[in-house]
């Protein structure tokens, strides 16, 4: 049993960058499919912190979380040394969200407006014809093949990248995702059996023997639920993050007095730089497929709102130019490198330092502010560390015990500027990027052999 279709745009996943894109290309007026292997009450089912920004929404114009999409107003981040002994307080408004009650709400608005919905719908595969991605192949949850045509396709289905990965390899938007610039999270979410002190604030913890490559979170909902996990660098052998779960933090104070366990799951995500392209010829990657991610910490759903926003603004500029070429689209990567993705670089860079250090050196670097909450801040707002001349002469003063990190620091200072500025470089147009590209693969060359770390 099959049944062929014709669309302009099918979208393939309707998680956080697939939901939002469908929500806001929804306004257009064109026949549009979303197709997602998750059932109505799984929605934006993958493992996750759940945090989220209170910016984020109003940045790409979206309301905000309301009701019971909210687990917890965030007020906060509380970040921790390895040794407990130093915390950093970062201030800002967030949510800890029920992620598929808010999944609903933008499938639902992109269902009122037009948009045909398939959910428990898995993606086989793309249609390439002539140079140029012409649909996807997929099978319903009764059996039944679909042949899905269409102007464009939206691939956004994650890490794994049901369709980017059977795409041609020699094609740019093809980019594979390294196994080092991936971790692999575990995360649970439990019921306590005790209140937690200042719920507002969600915890942060660094700790390379716990979770090496990455961190463990401990994220409130309420007084006496937490969504608690760590994530782990791929690609290096490390135990899974399940196994560390259970044999490090399910026994620690904040969480062995634990009612019952609600939810337990793992995932892989990126954490490193933006793809180079996001468009490619009859398709464009979005969310974790595009590798729009926070490479510090890890959280997706901002970065993949936002990608998703300016590929609908890409589409619009299309829609009225009548032209579904790659250069047509091209601005989804100019607007998304210009406001997103120059900041995402630069924390890439700061990413491949912080999973170098070890835990004695985190434990001075932050009691001896070496690094501060101000630069915590500075690097996750702007993507930018800077140092003062002033502040130059404080932490050497204050580093003389360990000179070597001082130094790195300032080299990492020094290449997130350079990267930044090279993002915000980005190509106008397509026939520029193979030597935007060249430049991006020299820079990181010259980082890692001057941080004095063997280039993977």
């Amino acid at each position: 049993m099959s049944r062929a279709e014709t669309y302009d745009i099918v979208v393939a996943g309707a998680g956080p960058a697939g939901a939002t894109f469908a929500y806001f290309v929804s306004k257009l007026g064109l026949r549009v499919a979303l197709l997602d292997m998750r059932r109505w009450d799984d929605l934006w089912g993958k493992p996750c912190g759940d945090a989220i920004s209170h910016h984020t929404f109003t940045d790409i114009g979206l309301e905000p979380p309301r009701g019971d999409e909210v687990r917890q107003h965030v007020n906060g981040i509380l970040i921790y040394s390895p040794n407990e002994k130093t915390v950093f307080r970062v201030d800002g408004k967030g949510y800890i969200i029920d992620r598929t009650k808010l999944g609903q709400r933008l499938v639902k608005g992109a269902a009122d407006k037009g948009v045909e919905v398939m959910l428990e719908t898995r993606i086989l595969g793309p249609i390439v014809e002539d140079g140029r991605v012409a649909g996807v192949k997929a099978r319903s949850s009764r059996g039944e093949l679909l042949e899905l045509r269409a102007r464009l396709v939206v691939e956004a289905t994650g890490a794994s990248g049901a369709i980017k990965s059977r795409l041609p390899p020699e094609w740019a938007v093809a980019e594979r995702l390294e196994p080092y610039d991936m971790n692999v999270a575990y995360r649970e979410r439990r019921e306590l059996n005790y209140e937690i002190e200042n719920p507002d604030y969600i915890r942060i913890y660094l700790n390379q023997s716990i979770a090496p490559g990455g961190y463990w979170w401990f994220f409130p909902e309420g007084r006496s639920e937490v969504n608690a996990g760590l994530g782990v660098q791929a690609g290096k052998g490390y135990p899974s993050p399940r196994n560390i779960f259970y044999e490090t933090l399910a026994t620690r104070p904040e969480l062995k007095p634990t009612t019952r366990v609600l939810s337990a799951a793992g995932a892989p995500l990126p954490t490193r730089r933006p793809a180079t392209t996001m468009v490619g010829p009859g398709i464009i990657t979005i969310g974790d497929a595009g590798f729009t991610v926070n490479p510090v910490h890890g959280g997706g759903m901002s970065y993949s709102m936002k990608a998703a926003r300016y590929a609908a603004n890409a589409v619009e500029e299309a829609v009225e130019a009548g032209d579904w070429s790659v250069k047509a689209l091209w601005s989804l990567n100019t607007e998304y490198m210009r406001n997103v993705g120059a900041k995402q670089a630069a924390l890439d860079v700061f990413r491949i330092f912080l999973q170098q250090l070890s835990d004695d050196e985190l434990n001075y670097g932050m009691e001896k502010r070496l690094i501060r909450e101000q630069d915590t801040y500075e690097a996750s707002a702007s993507g930018q560390l800077r140092i003062s001349a002033w502040d130059k002469l404080v932490r050497i003063i204050m580093g003389l015990g360990r000179p070597t990190l001082l130094l790195k620091l300032k080299t990492v200072a020094d290449y997130m500027k350079r990267v930044r500025s090279l993002y915000l470089e980005y190509p106008a147009s397509p026939e520029d990027l193979p030597r935007w590209r060249a430049r991006v693969a020299e820079l990181y060359s010259s980082y890692f052999k001057d941080l004095g770390i063997e280039h993977p």
